[in-house]
């Protein structure tokens, strides 16, 4: 019995942990093959046209972009192969949204 609890408390902790991650998490973009082949969650659409053009222009092949909210602002995590300049010029056009018209998906 005393087991059964203790495997209940581990589960019950990663279950939290992982709904924490996740409510932070605004949306999540793959991108193969040079397109974004992948998403989840809400994005604007005027921000996905950004992203797409600059992962384009970019040349990136394989990556992960995630965006999340950190300390209320909005901001993007990257996975894999991404140019520093083409993950600036992400950031710059995210900067230009709020987390609440992100999750809304609403344009600017």
């Amino acid at each position: 019995m005393r087991n059964l609890f203790i495997l209940f408390l581990v589960l019950a902790s990663l279950l939290w942990f992982w709904g924490l991650k996740r409510a932070g998490t605004l949306f999540v973009l793959v991108v193969r093959e040079g397109r974004i082949a992948r998403s989840r969650g809400r994005i604007p659409p005027r921000l996905m046209a950004e992203i797409a053009d600059i992962v384009d222009r970019a040349g990136v092949t394989r990556a992960r972009i995630r965006g999340v909210v950190r300390e209320g602002r909005p901001v993007l995590l990257f996975e894999g192969e991404m140019d520093p300049s083409a993950a600036q010029q992400m950031r710059n056009v995210m900067g230009q949204f709020t987390a609440g018209q992100i999750r809304s998906g609403t344009k600017h």
